[in-house]
C-alpha cells in the first residue's frame, strides 16, 4: 500500500518522469554530459529541499511552464516534496536518455530520468525521480519530479 499516492493535479509532469519505466532506452549520443545533469539535478534537489518551489519552476523547461501556472507547480512540488521527509542522503542509481519524436505529450527532444536511491533520516529508503529535457538553450530544464516508496513504480 503506497501511503503517498500520486498527485492528481500533476499527472502529466508525472508522466515525462514515468516515460522510461515503459521503455528500454539506451544512452543517446549528444546533449550535455551526465556530469552536467547530475549537477543539474543537485541544484534541483538543493531548491526543493528548501522549499524554493518558484525558483525550480523558475528554470523548469518552457513547456512545463506553459502547462501549468507557477503556485499550482509550486503546491504540486511542495506536496511531492514533503511526502519524502527529512533526507539524509541521495544517490544516483540511474540515468536514461530518451529521445522522443512525435509524441503526443510532449514535445520533441532529448529527455532524461535521473533515479536516486535516497536514505532518510529515520533511517528508511525512498526512491526520487528527476527528469529533464534538453532545451533548445542547450541546457537542460526540469520537467518533473517524482518521489515513491517502491524503486519500481507502476502507475
Amino acid at each position: 500500500m503506497n501511503a503517498h499516492p500520486p498527485l492528481s493535479r500533476a499527472k502529466w509532469l508525472i508522466g515525462c518522469a514515468l516515460a522510461s519505466i515503459a521503455i528500454e532506452a539506451h544512452a543517446q549520443s549528444g546533449g550535455e554530459s551526465a556530469d552536467a545533469l547530475l549537477r543539474d539535478a543537485d541544484v534541483v534537489f538543493k531548491q526543493l529541499d528548501a522549499g524554493q518551489y518558484g525558483a525550480v519552476w523558475a528554470d523548469s523547461a518552457a513547456f512545463v511552464k506553459a502547462r501549468i501556472k507557477q503556485d499550482q507547480f509550486a503546491a504540486d512540488m511542495q506536496h511531492a516534496r514533503q511526502s519524502v521527509g527529512p533526507v539524509s542522503h541521495r544517490g544516483w542509481a540511474q540515468i536514461t536518455r530518451i529521445r522522443y519524436t512525435n509524441s503526443s505529450s510532449m514535445p520533441d527532444g532529448l529527455y532524461a530520468n535521473l533515479d536516486y536511491a535516497t536514505t532518510l533520516t529515520s533511517g528508511a529508503i525512498a526512491y526520487e525521480k528527476l527528469s529533464f529535457r534538453l532545451d533548445d538553450d542547450g541546457r537542460w530544464h526540469l520537467t518533473g519530479y517524482v518521489p515513491r516508496q517502491a524503486q519500481n513504480y507502476t502507475p
